[in-house]
């Protein structure tokens, strides 16, 4: 009977061996199919958030650069998808990543987008970008379209206006801006263009920032991305010098030679000035309104070296029988001091034929102040600095004024660097500033102040230099 038993024991096993053997088949498919589907929704899903982030990031591109060069479908589309291409990796048996770029404007306030074309008498104002992909799936058969399929759109805009207020005009060099030490340029109002085609157009070393509505490049950029608020958009189009047909004033007879000014106020004319101007040690020079042409020399505001004097201040209440108790005050005296309102300054000639016998048309030493206004009519309205295009280039435009903080209007210097290594704020006192140079170079500590508050002023805006761009957002 145990025999018996035993051998049914076997059996039963052995049934039930094969019976989880045999559910275990049935439902293999079953397991592996939920897995199959749990990976695939996963992939799908994380597939469209990277989709998503890539349209985003392109939309705000092209927007960007909408606004600085204009709506070109061709290049439009090139620049949408090589910021899809540097965004979105293709995994193996994933389908190709189609690119779809549609300039849009609000059919009205607030209310819907439209192809542009669709909106009389205005250009598009935003960009739709439009991603499409069939990603794999383990259950292809299956999931066919719900978990293969993805499709993401974005939409941006540009909201407000903002201003064409620096650009570097080098076309090849590298470092044609250039951001050095723990410089810093706030020109959040409005839009910097670099047009060199170098890979190396915009530099910026660690410790600086360049802060603007938009900063686009022909060529490339280097520098951390802390560096930039926000990163430059690059493969910009070139675009005209903005004052490449604004008339350069004459020079006529010189009215004083070698000119140098030593303590006390003086009064200067508008007029030629061979050899240049030095504002020396101690003097306070008013330019009246007019246009000054300095020619075969420089400007040179501030004495060389800055005089430091030491006070002694002393503070003893009444009646105390103890000794004061004191602390030294250090005071710069004796700096050079320029100020004019309505003055617009035209360089040309040779500045080392002139009394400073330096290579640099203009110079504002740490020991100097300096204020001025641009004129605003005649033929250099709107104009506080401009170069003479016949010049050499590279010559330096340099401020290293500690007190150049109101500098209205627009500096122009063709062929020059506009340089400038303070260690404070430079124009930030200024209704607005407009830099259009061959090459632009900040090092020490100075942050360098673009407003843009136009209204604020009677001083005219150049033509080339209006409102040519907008803040850029993704629409919701």
């Amino acid at each position: 009977m145990i025999g018996s038993r035993s051998i049914g024991c076997k059996r039963f096993s052995a049934d039930r061996s094969g019976s989880v053997v045999i559910i275990f088949a049935l439902l293999a498919p079953v397991l592996l199919g939920a897995v199959g589907l749990a990976v695939d929704y996963a992939t799908w899903t994380m597939q469209r958030a990277t989709l998503q982030r890539a349209a985003d990031a392109a939309a705000l591109a092209v927007a960007s650069d909408m606004q600085v060069s204009g709506t070109n479908t061709q290049r439009m589309q090139s620049l949408a998808d090589a910021y899809v291409k540097s965004n979105v990796k293709l995994q193996r048996g994933d389908g190709e990543v189609h690119v779809t770029v549609a300039p849009v404007a609000r059919e009205r306030p607030g209310g819907p987008f439209v192809p542009a074309g669709q909106v009389a008498g205005r250009g598009p104002t935003a960009v739709t970008i439009m991603l499409t992909q069939r990603k794999y799936a383990i259950m292809s058969r299956l999931v066919t379209p719900q978990l293969t399929d993805n499709s993401v759109s974005a939409t941006a805009e540009a909201v407000g206006t903002t201003r064409l207020c620096v650009v570097a005009l080098d076309p090849s060099d590298d470092r044609s801006m250039r951001l050095a030490g723990d410089s810093e340029i706030d020109a959040r109002g409005c839009a910097v263009y670099a047009l060199s085609a170098n890979a190396k157009a915009i530099v910026s070393s660690s410790g600086t920032l360049l802060a603007a509505a938009t900063t686009c490049t022909v060529g490339g950029y280097t520098g951390h991305p802390s560096s930039f608020k926000p990163l430059p958009v690059t493969g910009c189009r070139v675009i005209k010098d903005p004052l490449a047909d604004r008339p350069a004033p004459d020079a006529g007879p010189c009215r004083e030679t070698n000119l140098r000014l030593r303590r006390g106020s003086h009064t200067l004319y508008p007029g030629t000035y061979c050899g240049g101007i030095l504002v020396d040690v101690g003097a306070t020079v008013v330019m009246a309104p007019g246009i000054y042409v300095i020619k075969d020399g420089s400007l040179v505001v501030g004495p060389p070296e800055q005089i430091f004097v030491t006070y002694e201040m002393c503070d003893q209440p009444t009646g105390a029988t103890t000794l004061p108790q004191c602390k030294a005050e250090v005071r710069i005296e004796n700096i050079g001091s320029l100020k004019g309102d309505g003055v617009g300054i035209y360089f040309t000639g040779d500045p080392q034929k002139g009394l400073s016998s330096i290579s640099r048309p203009m110079l504002f030493l740490p020991a100097s102040v300096v204020e001025l206004t641009a004129p605003r009519t005649g033929p250099m309205a709107g104009m506080l600095l401009f170069e003479d295009r016949q010049s050499p280039a590279g010559r330096v435009f340099d401020i290293l004024s500690d007190s150049a903080r109101r500098l209205v209007g627009t500096i122009y210097l063709p062929r020059g660097t506009f340089s400038v290594r303070a260690n404070q704020v430079v124009a930030d006192q200024s209704e607005y500033t407009a830099i259009v140079a061959n090459k632009i170079y900040l090092n020490r500590r100075p942050r360098l102040t673009l407003n843009t508050r136009y209204s604020d002023t009677d001083v005219p805006v150049p033509n080339g230099l209006g409102p040519t761009s907008s803040a850029v957002g993704l629409a919701k």
